[in-house]
This record gives C-alpha cells, sequence and structure tokens, in this order.
C-alpha cells in the first residue's frame, strides 16, 4: 500500500547494514518513527483516510532518501524505519527533525492531536560506529526506548 519496503526485508537488511558497517568502520543511523495518535485519527476520519495517511507519510519520508544505502520500512501499522549509513550523531538528529517537520508540513488535518492540529510522528534515533553495535536487538531496542522518550516528552519531537 505505502511502496516501500516492508518489515520481512527489514529483518534481513539490518544485519547486512551492520555488518557493512563493522567491515567499513562507519556509522549506522536507525531510526524509528510512529505516527501520533493514528488509532484516534482512525476512529475520527474512517480507515481509508488513514491509509491515505499512510501512504501520504511515507511518500514524504522516500523523497528525502536520495542515496541507495539509504533504506525505508514500514514495520508494522503506523510505524515506519530509516536506516542510514555515514551521518553521524549531529546529522542524524538534524536529518529526523527534516523528516519531522515535512510530515508536519503535509497539513493533514487532525483534531485529536494533541502536538499539533495536523498529523505528526514522534521520532527515536541511536546512531552507532560500526564496532559500537552488539546486534539487532540491541540497536532495536535502543531506537525504541528513544521513540517512546519522544511519546512521553510530548510526541511530534525527536529524541537521539
Amino acid at each position: 500500500m505505502t511502496d516501500v519496503y516492508n518489515r520481512r526485508y527489514f529483518n534481513e537488511m539490518l544485519p547486512r547494514l551492520i555488518n557493512a558497517c563493522k567491515r567499513e568502520n562507519d556509522y549506522l543511523t536507525f531510526i524509528i518513527l510512529d505516527v501520533d495518535f493514528f488509532k484516534q485519527y482512525n476512529d475520527t476520519y474512517g480507515h481509508k483516510k488513514g491509509d491515505t495517511v499512510l501512504i501520504r507519510v511515507a511518500h514524504s519520508l522516500r523523497s528525502c532518501l536520495n542515496r541507495g544505502s539509504d533504506y525505508l520500512f514500514r514495520i508494522g501499522g503506523e510505524e515506519f524505519c530509516i536506516l542510514i549509513k555515514g551521518l553521524d550523531e549531529e546529522k542524524s538528529f538534524a536529518f529526523a527533525d527534516k523528516l519531522r517537520q515535512k510530515i508536519e508540513d503535509l497539513h493533514i488535518e487532525h483534531s485529536k492531536n494533541s502536538a499539533s492540529a495536523f498529523v505528526t510522528a514522534s521520532f527515536g534515533v541511536v546512531v552507532q560506529f560500526g564496532e559500537e553495535i552488539e546486534n539487532e536487538n540491541t540497536i532495536y531496542t535502543l531506537a525504541d526506548e528513544k521513540l517512546y522518550q519522544a511519546k512521553e516528552d510530548g510526541r511530534n519531537r525527536v529524541c537521539i
């Protein structure tokens, strides 16, 4: 539906990218994001409009990924993940914040969103140098913790 990679491909690519970063002594940026109050959006506007939101968010995210080594996945429901090689923490934060703003700038009305009058997303970001990465589960868990921190801190924000 969203025309981006799925969870199955994410599960294949994450270990490959980790290994590549270890071999090349490079950074891996793991971004996980969740559309804020998506259940309430569906309850208010209907599932068909909810599907349209997911398609527009995916398109907006994909338009910012310009390199062949940048990957966008829809890993479940309203949750997306982006994997990028070669960006340090400062550049990764700036990139994730640009994505966050781009989603809000779609100006899709969302009356049940306490963070904005529009559809927004919360982001969890982890940046690790290849040799620092323990395994797929650890980096995923760290990013997920940052995502929940972004939600607890008020949503429509990036936590790194």
